[in-house]
C-alpha cells in the first residue's frame, strides 16, 4: 500500500530587501540564493520582494532622467506591496546601500529604518518579522556601524527579531564571495541560510 501522505500547510514567507536577497551576480541559480534555500528546507512559499541596490533610502523612489530608480525617504511602493500580500512571516534585508548617503542624508535614512519597521510590525499585526543586514566584511566601518545601530536599536524597540549571526556569516571570506568581493557566491549564500535557519525554524511556522 502507498504511504499516507500527511497534508500541511505552506506558509507564506516574504523576502524584503536589495541584491543579497535577489541572488544577484554571486548565484549560478535562483535557488541557489539563501532566501530559497531556507524557504525550501522549511516547506514554505517565497516570495522574493527586492530591487538590486535598494535600501532604506536607495533606490526607492521614481526612476529620473537617466532610467535609474532615485533615492527617497517618502516612497512607500514596495512596503506597501509587502504589506498588502499580507505573508506568514517578513524578512527583511536592508542597510549596505544607504552607506554612501549616511553624511548627508543620516535623518532621512533613520526615518525611513523606523517608518519601514513600524509599518511592517503594525500593519501586519501577529506575523513575525525578522531582520537583517548583510555588509561583506563583520568589521563595519563607521558609517555602515552607525546605520547598522539604528537598525538594531528599532528591532529593540519594537520587539522584532534582529538575526546578528547573519550579517556574521560571510565575513570578507573569498571563499564565500564572488569576484566582486562585495557579493555572496553559491557557498556564502549557504553560508547566509545556515545563519538565519535557526531563527526562522524556531517561529513554528
Amino acid at each position: 500500500m502507498p504511504t499516507p501522505v500527511h497534508a500541511r500547510n505552506h506558509p507564506t514567507a516574504l523576502f524584503y530587501g536589495d541584491s543579497i536577497v535577489t541572488g544577484w551576480r554571486g548565484t549560478t541559480e535562483p535557488r541557489s540564493r539563501w532566501t530559497s534555500r531556507v524557504s525550501d528546507r522549511l516547506g514554505w512559499r517565497e516570495i522574493n520582494l527586492a530591487v538590486n541596490g535598494m535600501g532604506y533610502f536607495r533606490r526607492r523612489g521614481p526612476r529620473d532622467g537617466n532610467g535609474e530608480l532615485s533615492p527617497s525617504a517618502t516612497d512607500t511602493t514596495l512596503l506597501d506591496a509587502a504589506i498588502r500580500l499580507a505573508p506568514d512571516v517578513v524578512v527583511v534585508c536592508l542597510a549596505a546601500n544607504d552607506v554612501q548617503f549616511m553624511d548627508e542624508h543620516g535623518e532621512q535614512i533613520a526615518a525611513s529604518v523606523r517608518r519601514d519597521l513600524t509599518r511592517l510590525r503594525s500593519e501586519l499585526p501577529g506575523v513575525p518579522v525578522v531582520v537583517t543586514t548583510y555588509f561583506p566584511t563583520a568589521d563595519l566601518p563607521p558609517r555602515a556601524a552607525r546605520l547598522h545601530t539604528w537598525i538594531t536599536a528599532a528591532c529593540t524597540e519594537l520587539d522584532l527579531t534582529y538575526v546578528e549571526d547573519f550579517r556574521l556569516a560571510v565575513n570578507g571570506s573569498p571563499a564565500l564571495l564572488c569576484d566582486d568581493g562585495v557579493h555572496p557566491n553559491d557557498a556564502g549564500h549557504a553560508a547566509l541560510a545556515d545563519a538565519v535557519y535557526p531563527t526562522l525554524h524556531g517561529l513554528g511556522l
